[in-house]
């Protein structure tokens, strides 16, 4: 688009009028063949044409609701309708965000009765976004969720941003953001290496992508197809982004049947997550249903697991309980020091019991002489000073 044409598509959408449609035979060759290839349709081709692609396939009813509770760290309290969601991802151009970047394919999908439709748009240029911001507006129209996958901090914002450069506002902040990468994370964070979408496809939902294009590579591709016009690099981002949108459902219906039944999970790593979270969420209850589901699977509970339920009695008032726990683990290598600290804790300031409280943090203060004789460097000075600290004030309160 030369500066005249760039000129004359912006006096158009400041009076936000649509442009006079022209014959589809006047656009560039490249653009005709992205169309064909993915039997889309043309938006507004006189001044700044957009290839819409439509596809819709079968999929499980999203007729029931479903819980996200506990994966959303209780800020999702009510049910949430599938069927009211609108899933989201773009194709830009970086990936640091930022005015200067260009969301040249935006992908959405959202369930229709038995059916998952997905609508893509792809601008093969740049400064044609104003109108897709008028044809998104309306998918959001009566939905009540969002959906990405690290959409939080880098698609929405950009989407927000790139609605006020074109002077037009999505209103978006009455939808409810489920930014699925946190929920992946409190479950799967200790059990793969990364918790980017193609790894959780790949381990979580059995999809390995063949011929598909690395997200890091398409900046540099959609810059070669508008230097170059060469199509294929770009057919393989459309795919890349429709697979984006696909997953993003499937995701969304595996995390609710984890919510619900957690035992389906087998995976002792991600039973310590949910632990971790149940905490969080101060819900013992949930705890122990995590804590039997772990025991099942590794023929007893865990250390860390433990701990956390002994914090989770000491903020229920239940001490006695708490105790029982902290002497369970004093022998234990990772958790030696706090439990002997909590036990400190508690028999000078709650059992008073001055002398027991001191036998704790002496022990503690021996164990800590022992490993500063092995490596002066293993220490945490502020942990060594506080229990020095303590034996000072006990032995103080016993003379």
């Amino acid at each position: 688009m030369d500066i005249q044409k760039k000129l004359e598509y912006y006096r158009t959408t400041t009076v936000k009028e649509k442009p006079p449609e022209t014959d589809v035979k006047k656009l560039s060759a490249p653009v005709k063949a992205i169309r064909e290839h993915f039997n889309g349709e043309i938006l507004f081709p006189s001044l700044a044409p957009i290839i819409k692609i439509v596809r819709t396939l079968p999929v499980e009813s999203s007729n029931k609701t479903i819980s996200l509770k506990r994966l959303s760290r209780m800020k999702l309290q009510e049910p949430v309708d599938p069927g009211q969601c609108l899933f989201f991802d773009l194709e830009t151009t970086g990936l640091n965000g930022g005015a200067g970047t260009y969301p040249f394919l935006m992908g959405f999908g959202f369930f229709d009765n038995d059916r998952f439709k997905i609508v893509q748009y792809f601008l093969p240029d740049f400064g044609r976004d104003y109108y897709v911001f008028q044809e998104i507006k309306r998918l959001a129209e009566g939905r009540s969720y969002l959906v990405s996958y690290n959409g939080k901090s880098y698609d929405l914002p950009l989407l927000k941003s790139r609605a006020i450069l074109n002077r037009t506002e999505l209103n978006w902040e009455r939808l409810i953001h489920i930014d699925l990468l946190h929920l992946c994370r409190r479950v799967w964070k200790n059990s793969q290496d990364s918790c980017d979408l193609g790894s959780v496809e790949r381990y979580r939902l059995g999809i390995n992508r063949e011929h598909d294009i690395p997200g890091g590579l398409i900046p540099q591709a959609y810059l070669r197809f508008i230097n170059t016009g060469v199509i294929h690099e770009m057919i393989r981002t459309i795919e890349h982004n429709y697979q984006d949108i696909l997953s993003l459902q499937k995701l969304l219906l595996k995390l609710a049947k984890i919510e619900e039944n957690p035992r389906a999970l087998e995976d002792h790593n991600a039973y310590l997550r949910l632990g971790k979270l149940a905490f969080e969420i101060q819900d013992l209850e949930y705890f122990e249903s995590i804590e039997r589901l772990y025991s099942q699977l590794n023929g007893g509970s865990s250390a860390q697991l433990k701990f956390l339920k002994s914090l989770l009695h000491k903020k229920r008032g239940e001490w006695e309980k708490a105790v029982i726990l902290w002497e369970e683990l004093i022998e234990h290598r990772d958790f030696m020091f706090p439990v002997l600290e909590e036990l400190a804790k508690y028999h000078e300031h709650l059992a008073q019991d001055y002398r027991r409280a001191l036998e704790y943090t002496e022990r503690a203060l021996k164990h800590l002489g022992t490993l500063q004789q092995l490596n002066p460097y293993s220490v945490d000075e502020t942990r060594k000073s506080a229990f020095v600290h303590r034996s000072q004030r006990l032995r103080s309160k016993l003379s």
